[in-house]
């Protein structure tokens, strides 16, 4: 049966239909105003529209939230959405659309997405890193998304990388995602604007720092590949190659060219969304 994949993210809402026969409708993107209202009722309207147009009944829907999400679909948390505190996401979807709603982290739908039907196809253990606003990180493990104790597990965007860096929403200081997430990556390009600094130049310094968070997540959980995705990877082969060359030029304990693969996402920014719609069926 079809389902649709939703995927809010601190900037943009995603979404789409997952056909029966495996096919995707086309990507609908649009930027939300950052209050829940506002989201859930573009949520809302989203999924009625794919619901009408569709020559077969809805009966699941997926969503994919950045922040720290419980199994009951309440979002507990999230830095980049800071009006998401206890909020209800699945109850309250499902008493506007009068269906059965499936609520996740973002990343961990992305990484099933990747999982099942796209880079990490024939992979056991890997990592799917997506990169946006911020930065989150799901985890198949053996075959399993890794959800951790509390469903924390995934928020590497906030592992320190600068010990007296820069401040983050969330609270702490020096966060990676401070450093690599797709703001960053913008930063960097307006304050090299007309300083002579190549494209080439920019995404080689920007790849160092993703490349520590890398390496951090190789040395924990020893996978078979690392694959990134979000926003930023529509950069495509340079970005790929400055990230492969920041990663593997570092040697230590362990070998990293040897044991990890660095590609990037089949879906880019669809994954999230086809990754909810997935598990909307599962």
């Amino acid at each position: 049966m079809p389902s649709l994949g939703f995927d809010i993210g601190g900037t943009n809402l995603r979404g789409l239909q997952l056909q029966e026969d495996g096919s995707i409708s086309p990507l609908q993107q649009q930027e939300h105003a950052n209050e829940p209202e506002a989201i859930i009722s573009a949520v809302s309207n989203l999924a009625r529209a794919f619901m009408q147009k569709s020559p077969q009944k809805i009966k699941a829907i997926g969503v994919g939230c950045a922040g720290h999400v419980f199994p009951n679909g309440v979002i507990k948390s999230s830095p980049n959405l800071p009006g998401f505190l206890d909020l209800p996401l699945k109850k309250i979807l499902e008493e506007n659309l009068q269906t059965r709603v499936f609520v996740d982290n973002d990343a961990n739908c992305s990484a099933w997405a990747e999982y099942r039907i796209g880079s990490g196809i024939g992979k056991d253990n890997l990592i799917v890193v997506s990169f946006g606003t911020g930065i989150g990180a799901g985890f198949i493990l053996n075959g399993s998304i890794f959800r951790g104790a509390y469903g924390l597990a995934g928020e590497v965007g906030h592992m320190t990388v600068e010990e007296n860096g820069r401040s983050c929403p969330c609270g702490n200081i020096g966060c990676w995602e401070q450093y690599s997430s797709g703001a960053e990556l913008q930063r960097l390009i307006s304050q090299n604007d007309g300083e002579g600094t190549s494209y080439e130049d920019i995404l080689a310094n920007f790849s160092q720092k993703i490349a520590t968070g890398l390496r951090s997540l190789s040395h924990v959980l020893d996978p078979e590949i690392i694959i990134l995705c979000g926003g930023i990877t529509s950069i495509g082969a340079p970005l790929l190659k400055a990230v492969r060359n920041a990663y593997y030029e570092s040697v230590g304990h362990r070998d990293n060219k040897k044991l990890t693969q660095i590609k990037l996402g089949t879906f880019k920014n669809e994954a999230g969304a086809l990754g909810a719609a997935l598990m909307a069926l599962d």
